[in-house]
């Protein structure tokens, strides 16, 4: 099934309100996210801000891979009309919010522990506000505790923060940190959220 097929299929189950909603806080209140159970392996989220086309954009300029695999589903405005053209990058990055609903399909991932969450907490959620010392320590830190990969992805992602902070905010704590199901491998979701 090609990959046109399949997202048009998803997006069609949606809008049929064939998902059931999976009740989430930690996603609700983290992420602004409506989460849907699509099947055993992922899930459905909708949200009404553009945090995740920013981080999309880091994805596939930084070749990223301590991210979850996520596929942009389609767009629908208020009306629940498919949003046929997407904004265009320029649109996305000039600072302003839309008033449209994004559907992206997400590998089902799990909220990380209470010990885990409190060390990113303590390090990367406010690296903004950090000197860059400071910030060497902090990705050095998660280097000696997690992973080499992990702690230099985390530093790209803020690099892509500086370079578009204009328009985004850092937005990286202990909840935006999930492990995959499979491997317990830790990945990054939802670092940015536009800045206000």
């Amino acid at each position: 099934m090609s990959s046109k097929i399949e997202t048009q299929h998803i997006l069609n189950h949606f809008l049929q309100d064939q998902y059931p909603q999976i009740i989430c806080e930690k996603c609700m209140l983290t992420f602004l996210t409506t989460v849907y159970d699509v099947d055993d392996t992922h899930v459905l989220l909708e949200k009404r801000s553009l945090g995740l086309e920013y981080f999309c954009e880091a994805i596939h300029l930084l070749k990223l891979t301590k991210t979850p695999t996520t596929l942009r589903v389609g767009i629908i405005d208020e009306d629940g009309m498919i949003v046929s053209v997407p904004p265009s990058k320029t649109a996305i990055f000039s600072g302003e919010e839309t008033d449209y609903r994004y559907l992206y399909l997400l590998e089902k991932l799990q909220h990380l522990g209470e010990e885990d969450t409190q060390f990113f907490n303590q390090c990367v959620k406010d690296m903004d506000w950090k000197s860059e010392t400071q910030r060497e320590t902090i990705l050095n830190a998660v280097k000696i505790r997690y992973d080499e990969v992990l702690a230099q992805e985390i530093s790209a992602l803020y690099q892509f923060y500086t370079q578009h902070q204009k328009v985004l905010a850092w937005d990286l704590h202990g909840d935006n940190l999930m492990r995959r199901n499979d491997s317990n491998e830790i990945v990054v979701i939802d670092p940015y959220t536009r800045k206000i």
